[in-house]
């Protein structure tokens, strides 16, 4: 029986055949260790930390960042950041990720004319810098984007952008108590508890838009879908809006005893659902409240 570690390994090394031997190996054993931290609660929200910082980069790619530079708060490559008017310091260690190589090919079928088209040929490692490891010009703040209002108004925004893209929102006075608020999928019907702070509905809009934006999937357990919808909502609040929200600890034991491939796919999961909301919020920015 082979090791998590080997399945990882030998999974990535299939594709990634243009990496040199011993930097792949020492980056995809740090991968698979990292893989292995989101078996626990705290390893979980680190890694949520790191992925609402880095939206755009791949779930291996965030590990990996995490694993080598958990305070990185941008990171770019060398070059990038002379273009931007900074420097990478002398002595600087780089953070390891993977990048892949893309090469132009022409198809011709004989029906269509030709075209070239992007191909993924392999995958190489390559370095980035965090800005802390950087000298140079002031950067401007990282803005929100435009969809970004105040806090005490985006609850409302939240409720609106719903409506209009066909998921109705009702409220109750009282509920359970514990319960904030649920999405009904036969309805198409996210229901909040008023009686709970603006704030802490908000908080709840977030978890149910994500419910809604996660499909049915076999075998699932309440756990795993509490699991990926309030990651997601983390995503999306913190990442997205840029608000502060403290974790949720508790629901990310669904993620104890699961194997290497399952949490990667859980991963994988929460990153697509919160994408999903975050494309629902921008495509419907202008939405009146």
């Amino acid at each position: 029986m082979i090791s998590r570690t080997e399945a990882i390994t030998g999974r990535i090394t299939r594709e990634e055949t243009s990496v040199d031997d011993n930097k792949r190996t020492a980056l995809l054993r740090t991968l698979a260790e990292q893989v292995e931290t989101l078996r626990t609660s705290d390893g979980w929200q680190h890694w949520l930390n790191v992925a609402a910082k880095f939206r755009t980069y791949s779930l291996n790619n965030q590990l990996l960042i995490a694993a080598q530079r958990p305070d990185a708060t941008r990171v770019a490559g060398f070059r990038t950041w002379r273009q931007l008017g900074r420097h990478v310091r002398k002595g600087e260690r780089g953070i390891r990720i993977v990048a892949p190589l893309i090469r132009r090919v022409t198809t011709d079928d004989r029906v269509h004319d030709p075209e070239q088209r992007a191909m993924i040929t392999g995958f190489k490692v390559v370095s980035v810098f965090d800005i802390a490891q950087t000298d140079g010009e002031e950067l401007p703040d990282l803005t929100m984007p435009s969809v970004k209002v105040p806090d005490d108004s985006l609850l409302d925004r939240l409720i609106a952008t719903a409506r209009e893209a066909g998921i109705a929102v009702d409220t109750v006075e009282t509920a359970e108590e514990g319960t904030h608020g649920w999405y009904e999928r036969e309805r198409h019907t996210i229901t909040l508890v008023a009686s709970y702070t603006r704030a802490e509905q908000t908080r709840t809009m977030l978890h149910e838009l994500a419910h809604a934006h996660d499909g049915p999937h076999d075998g699932d357990t309440r756990s795993v879908r509490e699991l990926v919808a309030e990651s997601a909502a983390y995503l999306v609040g913190v990442g997205h809006f840029g608000i502060s929200m403290r974790d949720a600890s508790t629901v990310y034991v669904a993620s104890w005893g699961a194997d290497t491939r399952t949490l990667e796919h859980l991963a994988n999961r929460v990153r697509q659902v919160a994408g999903a909301v975050e494309e629902l919020v921008r495509t419907n920015a202008d939405v009146t409240v």
